[in-house]
């Protein structure tokens, strides 16, 4: 038997709670009872990466408490649902942010008007061509230099290398956040603005991802505040990039094509998981 927060093998045995052994692990400190749960979670870890598989397919919170009754014959509140995925959201997010993916010479960024309690915010995003991997993605009020800044110094810190031609539309913000993280005297990497839809050169690509997005947004309800949102899209930019295949990838995921080795066989269960060990280490 393993840690099931640090995945270590030097394990003691520590009292029991309600009748079930409790046990205590030396290296990481953290006590835990062997079961199929998620660590201090009292729903099987299987109840909730279905939820959170269901939320980020596009089903209501309402429509996933029926079906988890339906097919596991367990209650779980609504409540309780909205937590597991804010927090396997931020988790996920948190632990994908350190791995370092191998992308195309070619990208394309653009931004969106999402609603949040009737008000126009924008969400930004950096799209690979090649492996269809989102590289960076960003919530605002505003529509300014200081976002795109943002933006392009996420996808910076993210990437192996830069690419060689980043395709944008005409916003005025992009140019100042590409020369501070992507601009060198050598023009190794270059920003082609006025970019459309239809042209040789277009933002199809950016333009389904935003379909994509708004088709999952149509069944959230509560997203009336941006850190809610913000964790919401947090969690869709895991899913798009770790766990929804693309028939235009062949069946793989863009993290897989983007040299991303992980073993997710068994999907959220198994990136939670993994997720949990992370941050454990890294405490």
């Amino acid at each position: 038997m393993d840690c099931k927060n640090c995945g270590s093998a030097k394990i003691i045995k520590k009292g029991k709670v309600n009748g079930q052994q409790r046990y205590l692990c030396k290296d990481c400190g953290k006590t835990f009872i062997d079961n199929d749960n998620f660590t201090a979670m009292r729903n099987k870890k299987q109840v909730i990466a279905f939820a959170m598989d269901l939320y980020y397919e596009g089903m209501s919170i309402r429509k996933i408490e029926r079906q988890i009754q339906y097919l596991f014959k367990v209650k779980v509140s609504s409540v309780a649902i909205y937590k597991w995925i804010n927090k396997y959201s931020t988790l996920t997010k948190n632990y994908t942010d350190t791995l370092k993916a191998d992308l195309g010479d070619i990208w394309h960024v653009d931004e969106t008007v999402i609603k949040i309690k009737g008000e126009n915010k924008w969400f930004w995003e950096i799209i690979d061509e090649r492996t269809r991997f989102m590289v960076a993605e960003h919530l605002s009020n505003t529509r300014t230099i200081k976002d795109s800044k943002i933006l392009f110094k996420d996808a910076r810190n993210r990437t192996i290398r830069k690419p060689r031609i980043i395709y944008a539309d005409g916003c005025f913000a992009y140019p100042k956040g590409f020369n501070l993280h992507f601009g060198d005297r050598n023009r190794t990497c270059r920003l082609i603005q006025n970019v459309g839809i239809n042209g040789r050169v277009h933002q199809n690509m950016v333009e389904r991802l935003h379909g994509t997005l708004k088709d999952m947004m149509r069944a959230r309800r509560g997203m009336d505040q941006m850190d809610k949102t913000g964790t919401m899209l947090d969690g869709w930019f895991v899913f798009y990039n770790f766990l929804r295949p693309h028939s235009s990838l062949g069946g793989k995921t863009p993290a897989e094509a983007a040299g991303i080795k992980l073993d997710l066989t068994d999907r959220w269960e198994s990136l939670i998981d993994l997720a949990t060990q992370w941050e454990v280490n890294n405490l």
